[in-house]
């Protein structure tokens, strides 16, 4: 009876075993597969060896590494040759993910690091695990997220608390702070990743990001917007955010880049100057010269659909729940049937006129949604700004009592529009034009009077001038 149930028990054991053993198969499939679908067809056959030889021959580009230095990444560190490893060390220069650490540590990142690729839906990192790696991000993107009580409904509920994407890196919290994971890390889209093991982390990373992660709290420290947030916040703010350096003149955000809709800038030393750039139409009427100005650029086929409904009995209504810029754009262009853009009257000519609004000094934020229509930020002289991920900043955690929005409407009501800065370009060119008027009539009354003598000149003056060019 024993030995009956022995074999049952060993023939359970073998059916799981092969079930196992089936699955890490298929995974080893899927794998194989985003290789695979690099090379084409015809050049796959039978035989297994050659296949091989020709996925590593293979220098097609997927992502930011080839197949060939992906094959170089998968070998262990012992197997890797000098020129491996050089070609490898020339790929880390340029990966943005690198970018804060010195050459000399990317270099030696060539003979330990490896390379990982997750499809979607799968979990690299789980919550209260022991962590044995670090990973960098190349390509696709990673949702962290973690379990947070729930009294309503007494349970544990998996809240978002990020995005990690290319360039960016994740896992490193739990060597720094030896603990187990703090977070929950899952593919959202396939991922191409960079691993570092704990030993080669301690080794060439841990003293760099020490660091940088010191000089980041110091920053945190300075704006007393952060005075509230507890350790894991400032943790999660040390690996999002970013510190960099403008030289005079350089411009920071402006309307056209997307950098504006992905941070929110705080100074830490130096001054940012607000340009703002007014297009205006000007016409002759006599020898006067009128001024438009010109409405906000509106989205073409969104004015198209505006023109069609302004021609129906109720246009009257639609109009009043139009936003202020379609409505504005819908008067400066004539109800057309056609499709073409009409064209601008010749004898209207359209400048642009730069007006410095003000400066942002040393504590000072921006970048939150405010209004940047025909709008740049520009360093006035060397500044250094602590950049954070807008989407992350506005989350309800880090934005106790809508501070942010709090802010934003700060900086709207003190900053002028375009319609009030127009306003002050015709006052100043109204001045200048009567001025123009009081001196010009002043000289026709009395003349062109100037009573200056040679011998009201400095002698060096008239040394240069005498002496004249050779």
């Amino acid at each position: 009876m024993a030995s009956k149930k022995q074999a049952e028990e060993e023939k359970l054991r073998r059916r799981r075993l092969a079930r196992y053993r089936f699955k890490s198969l298929i995974r080893l499939v899927i794998c194989n597969n985003y290789w695979l679908s690099e090379i084409d067809d015809q050049e796959i056959g039978e035989n297994a060896r050659r296949n091989i030889a020709v996925i590593v021959r293979r220098k097609g580009r997927k992502g930011l590494l080839t197949l060939l230095e992906k094959a170089i990444l998968n070998q262990p560190s012992e197997e890797r040759t000098a020129e491996k490893r050089d070609k490898l060390a020339e790929v880390f220069r340029r990966l943005e993910c690198l970018s804060r650490f010195p050459p000399e540590i990317r270099e030696q990142l060539a003979k330990c690091a490896g390379y990982r690729y997750y499809n979607a839906g799968r979990t690299v990192l789980r919550e209260g695990h022991e962590a044995h790696a670090m990973y960098f991000v190349l390509d696709g993107e990673i949702t962290v997220s973690r379990l947070t009580w729930n009294p309503v409904y007494k349970r544990y509920d998996d809240i978002a608390y990020g995005v990690r994407v290319p360039g960016e890196m994740f896992g490193e919290i739990s060597f720094l702070y030896g603990c187990p994971r703090t977070m929950t890390c899952a593919t959202a889209t396939d991922c191409e990743l960079l691993c570092v093991s704990r030993d080669d982390f301690v080794r060439l990373l841990e003293p760099t990001l020490r660091l940088q992660w010191s000089r980041m709290q110091e920053a945190i420290q300075r704006f007393h917007y952060f005075d509230h947030w507890n350790e894991d916040q400032i943790r999660e703010c040390c690996i999002l955010a970013k510190v960099n350096h403008f030289k005079p003149h350089e411009r920071i955000t402006a309307t056209e880049t997307s950098t504006q809709f992905e941070y929110a800038y705080f100074v830490l030393s130096g001054q940012c100057m607000i340009l703002q750039c007014l297009k205006v139409k000007k016409k002759m009427r006599g020898k006067r010269e009128c001024y438009r100005l010109q409405p906000l650029e509106c989205d073409e086929k969104e004015l198209r659909i505006a023109e069609r409904l302004m021609k129906r009995r109720d246009s009257d209504v639609i109009r009043s729940i139009m936003s202020p810029q379609l409505r504005a754009s819908l008067d400066a262009t004539p109800v057309s049937s056609k499709e073409d853009e009409p064209t601008p009257l010749p004898e209207e000519t359209l400048e642009h006129h730069f007006m410095d609004v003000g400066s942002y000094s040393c504590g000072s934020v921006f970048g939150l949604g405010e209004q940047m229509e025909d709008r740049s930020i520009v360093a006035r002289n060397h500044v250094q700004c602590m950049m954070i991920p807008r989407y992350w900043l506005f989350m309800k955690h880090q934005n106790t009592g809508n501070v942010w929005q709090r802010v934003k409407m700060h900086l709207d009501m003190a900053i002028p529009s375009r319609e009030q800065l127009f306003q002050q370009f015709l006052v100043d060119l109204n001045w200048l034009v009567y001025r123009k008027k009081v001196v010009n009539g002043f000289i026709r009354l009395r003349g062109r009077q100037n009573h200056t003598q040679l011998i009201d000149v400095p002698l060096m003056c008239r040394v240069e001038h005498a002496r004249g060019p050779n």
